[in-house]
């Protein structure tokens, strides 16, 4: 389809109505906005599946299948009720100038509770809607009339229905008819391309039957859409299914856990799927939060730090499924490998196993077709040696059934304290808030004391002139000394480095208001002697407020910096030439330096020093992806870019535990 014929519907938010929409809701039929787009993605893939027109990876039959849907009114099925009565109700959808909460309330009213989609009203019972529901869908995907069987969908039609008088899904309907856009719709609503007809032929069967080997292809791609996603998560790579080849494990670069390995071969095949599909939802958001960083106007939204919460999954699963989260890179990827390399052992199993029923089948049918089942007289008969071999089997059985119960319960366990330690973290945050206001308001009150003792010195100052004193023992000569020296050092000095210098060099002082020259070096100190008396009851309160939360505030200002220097480097390294990445990385080593310099190295110099090795890390990484980003190779790009984006990750988990322990410390 031409990007400029359907141009007004194209770039037009289904939500807001903003122009330049570059994301899509693949299983909603529209299109979107940047900020509706972070809404959608904080309502799960369940509810909303989200991809980016301009960065993702797409099907060109899927990308055509969206497109079609948004032009030819697919949002009118969700906005239904809106429609139906009038003005009164559409002034309830937002704008694109209205605020993010605005937007997002009429949005989870729209796709979460379906407030205003398209509903009939059926008088028998929900068995016989199901049956009409399905019926329909049957009969529709044979046509191209997409907009009718995404309508039934949107009302509930089963995508996998079995017709009792066709005996077939409408999946082979559609494939028996060559609907490509049918078909793709049927697969991102969850058709099953595996699923046999009354002759107990798959709709891949009767795609390989036809000339055009396309409809084929996608189908084994959508059956292997999994695995495929964790095979290019590790190495980049898919399997070739042309050539049969429908796993791809990376030989170099991962090692298999011998432990987790065992665990996963021990779950049965429905645990393991569940398993296999929470991992994939987590790369998923994974790889769709890197594009969501990349783009320049998503830095200002809010970020989905793990998997939204599925209302139709358990508790504990909805737990675990956040709980990858936590998970760091290697450790996902770790994970990823495992259950790969698990997956072609059952398919290898599962294969072997039809092989098998397929060769009984072919059996003649005077043969039984079961063993025949002793009786309580054989069993007397058995050997006493025998007996004892089978008491042993039963107690084993039953162990094991045990030492499954007691797993259960220890993973009973485990949710309940990582539920305590949800809520104890929730509460240091709200600790931390606190202290956060509390900070604030001693730095207005500090600012406010400085705001005095500036117009006292002036006066001090005034008053060493009219008694004819030279100068050259005043306060404002000994700031006169401190500015020429700042004057005197090297331009390739920056304004944190002079200080460092100066606080090396110098006496510390009893407060800071003094000047940070040596107190020796003032000649006439007894003329300041009456000044300092004036002043002690200020400076001792004052002394109070800066001994310890000075080094604290300190601390902090460098973390600061340090987490600006790590989000500019960020930006550089997403921005098209990449230049600026080589001097942001330079600047985050230095903000670390002058963050190790304060800390103290009897208790932090092996956080410091693991600090310093990664940040080293940064600036070849950088120089390397702005060469392989001049020589165009984008496999070089994408390497050196996922590595800058762990380092940089690790240095703000770093500086945030830093931040807790300072602040929880105050």
């Amino acid at each position: 389809m031409s990007r400029a014929k359907s141009r007004q519907n194209l770039e037009v938010c289904g939500d807001c109505g903003a122009l330049d929409a570059t994301w899509a809701s693949v299983n909603k039929g529209i299109l979107l906005c940047t900020q509706c787009c972070s809404i959608h993605r904080s309502l799960g893939r369940h509810i909303s599946q989200v991809k980016s027109l301009l960065k993702s990876t797409w099907h060109p039959n899927q990308l055509n299948m969206v497109c079609s849907l948004n032009n030819n009114g697919a949002n009118n099925i969700w906005e239904h009720a809106l429609l139906e009565n009038g003005s009164k109700l559409m002034k309830k959808k937002p704008n694109a100038k209205d605020p993010l909460s605005v937007k997002q309330e009429y949005i989870k009213a729209k796709h979460l509770h379906c407030a205003f989609a398209f509903r009939e009203n059926y008088g028998d019972g929900l068995l016989s809607v199901e049956n009409e529901l399905g019926k329909q869908l049957h009969a529709s995907v044979r046509t191209p009339n997409l907009e009718t069987s995404f309508r039934l969908l949107a009302l509930g039609a089963d995508p996998n229905y079995f017709h009792d008088e066709k005996g077939s899904t409408p999946l082979h309907v559609a494939i028996k008819s060559e609907q490509k856009l049918q078909m793709e719709l049927l697969l991102v609503y969850g058709a099953d391309p595996t699923c046999p007809d009354n002759k107990g032929k798959t709709a891949i069967d009767y795609a390989r039957s036809q000339p055009n080997k396309d409809l084929a292809n996608r189908l084994i791609e959508s059956q292997y859409e999994v695995t495929d996603t964790f095979s290019y998560y590790l190495s980049l790579r898919k399997p070739d299914h042309t050539s049969v080849v429908h796993f791809h494990i990376p030989q170099s670069g991962f090692k298999s856990n011998a432990t987790s390995l065992s665990k996963l071969q021990k779950l049965n095949n429905h645990i393991f799927e569940e398993l296999a599909m929470d991992v994939f939802d987590e790369v998923d958001r994974r790889e769709t939060e890197a594009i969501w960083l990349s783009c320049a106007d998503t830095t200002d939204l809010n970020d989905v730090p793990f998997l939204p919460v599925d209302n139709t999954l358990s508790t504990t699963r909805n737990q675990g499924r956040q709980k990858l989260a936590r998970f760091s890179t290697p450790e996902l990827k770790s994970l990823v490998y495992d259950v790969l390399i698990d997956t072609q052992r059952r398919q290898m199993i599962a294969e072997k196993g039809s092989m098998l029923q397929l060769r009984e089948t072919s059996v003649v049918d005077d043969d039984p077709l079961y063993d025949s089942v002793a009786s309580d007289e054989d069993y007397a008969m058995v050997p006493e040696e025998e007996k004892s071999d089978l008491a042993v089997s039963e107690k084993h059985l039953t162990s094991s059934s045990s030492i499954s119960l007691d797993n259960v319960s220890k993973t009973n366990q485990i949710l309940e304290q990582l539920t305590k330690q949800l809520k104890n973290s929730d509460s240091t945050i709200t600790d931390l808030r606190a202290e956060v206001m509390k900070l604030r308001q001693c730095v207005k009150t500090l600012q406010n004391e400085n705001f005095e003792l500036k117009s006292k010195l002036s006066q001090t100052k005034l008053y060493s002139k009219l008694n004819g004193d030279s100068g050259f023992d005043s306060l404002e000569h000994i700031s006169e000394n401190q500015n020429s020296e700042y004057e005197s050092l090297p331009n390739g000095k920056v304004a944190d480095e002079v200080d460092l210098h100066l606080n090396r060099r110098n006496q510390r002082p009893s407060s800071m208001y003094e000047t940070r020259e040596g107190i020796g070096k003032v000649p006439y100190w007894h003329a300041m002697k009456n000044q300092l008396k004036q002043n002690e009851q200020t400076r001792n309160t004052t002394q109070s407020l800066y001994s310890s939360p000075q080094d604290r505030q300190t601390v902090l200002q460098c973390t600061e910096q340090i987490t600006r220097t790590i989000q500019q480097l960020c930006k550089s390294i997403q921005e098209p030439e990449k230049e600026d990445c080589v001097p942001s990385a330079e600047k985050v080593k230095y903000s670390i330096a002058k963050l190790a310099s304060h800390l103290p190295k009897d208790t932090e110099a092996a956080r410091v020093k693991l600090m310093q090795e990664v940040a080293s890390q940064l600036q070849p990484e950088c120089s390397a992806l702005q060469l392989s980003e001049k020589k165009g190779d984008a496999k070089a790009v994408e390497c050196h870019f996922s590595n800058i984006r762990d380092l940089a990750f690790h240095l703000a988990k770093f500086t945030k535990d830093i931040v807790t322990m300072y602040s929880s410390n105050q």
